[in-house]
């Protein structure tokens, strides 16, 4: 289960479904307090999958309007990746060192020295 049970029993008693993105995530806003919005996850929980307009939304208390669906992509945007961090698809710059020593390259460093 991907949500605890507590959420989605709270999701469904407390919450008025305002959205699905295209993920298929839900996201909701409190009956009573809408100031109080959250994200029921499709398939994981990963907040780096949600676009930028949900991310708006839930985040900016002021912000009320439920963001409309997008019927068009620019041809500049990139499709929206998970957050590679910790995994070795995760983006490692190359190192580019200024010292010739090669033999400083392959030894471990020791303080004592």
């Amino acid at each position: 289960m991907i949500n605890s049970l507590g959420t989605l029993i709270y999701s469904f008693l407390c919450g008025k479904k305002v959205g699905v993105d295209s993920v298929g995530n839900i996201f909701f806003v409190h009956k009573k307090k809408s100031r109080k919005k959250w994200v029921l996850y499709k398939t994981k929980i990963d907040p780096t999958l949600i676009s930028v307009e949900w991310q708006t939304w839930l985040t900016d208390k002021e912000f009320s309007d439920v963001p409309e669906k997008k019927d068009k992509n620019y041809n500049w945007e990139k499709p929206r990746k998970p957050n590679q961090s910790g995994t070795k698809d995760a983006y490692h710059p190359k190192h580019n060192s200024r010292d010739t020593n090669k033999k400083n390259k392959e030894t471990i460093w020791d303080p004592n020295k």
